[in-house]
């Protein structure tokens, strides 16, 4: 049975709902403007290098009709969107709660309208340890933005494919979120302690190296696809 899986619950297993229609694929938009200039043959067109976000239309049936308080109260938000049939992670936000909460008043039918931010991660993309320097494979063509986390003391200088990252006063440890550009100690801010670009890892080969105290890297790669 076909299921999507948000906040961590199945839509069909913990709530018997059933997807009438299955969402198109859908590709998203490369971020331009084409601007018109009097005077000028056709248009100016400035592309951004980045992609749009997109809408993701779905049509579901709730079979039980005595969830129907627990469904309203589980589909709103965002987070993570995973339907059982693709081996990915959408980074998605609900925006028609309230066509959501009239329908299944009324007819235990409803529609779900998703908005999506363009990439979508790898459900692999597990946890890579380092103990020594080496490299590691992205296998997508779009560049990923890795969450590494680095087991050290004092200062480390870390080296992703020839640029370096300047780590001080590190103590245990130290992550570095590329998605979010934040840098940190769990809850204590560690901006200040970082010299250098978040990194990302380009398509293919990628070189990681270091130099100073360090036990071992720790990489959540978040492979990222189309």
């Amino acid at each position: 049975m076909n299921s999507f899986i948000w906040q961590g619950k199945d839509s069909y297993l913990d709530f018997g709902i059933v997807i009438n229609t299955l969402p198109p694929e859908s590709i998203p938009e490369p971020n331009i403007d084409e601007i018109e200039i009097p005077g000028r043959d056709g248009d100016l067109t400035i592309n951004y290098n980045s992609k749009k976000t997109y809408t993701l239309t779905m049509a579901c049936t709730l079979l039980d009709f005595t969830r129907i308080d627990e469904v309203k109260a589980w589909l709103i938000g965002s987070g993570d969107l995973i339907f059982n049939w693709q081996n990915y992670i959408f980074d998605a936000r609900l925006i028609n709660q309230i066509d959501i909460s009239q329908s299944l008043d009324n007819l235990g039918e409803f529609p779900l309208i998703w908005k999506i931010q363009p990439y979508k991660r790898s459900i692999d993309s597990s946890v890579i340890t380092l103990e020594t320097p080496q490299t590691i494979l992205n296998p997508s063509i779009q560049n990923s933005k890795p969450v590494i986390k680095v087991y050290g003391t004092g200062d480390v200088n870390l080296v992703i494919n020839g640029d370096i990252i300047n780590l001080t006063n590190i103590s245990e440890f130290v992550t570095i979120d590329s998605d979010i550009g934040d840098a940190s100690k769990d809850i204590l801010p560690k901006n200040n302690d970082m010299a250098g670009e978040f990194p990302e890892f380009i398509s293919g080969t990628n070189y990681i190296s270091w130099s100073g105290s360090v036990i071992k890297v720790e990489i959540t790669p978040n492979w990222r696809y189309l």
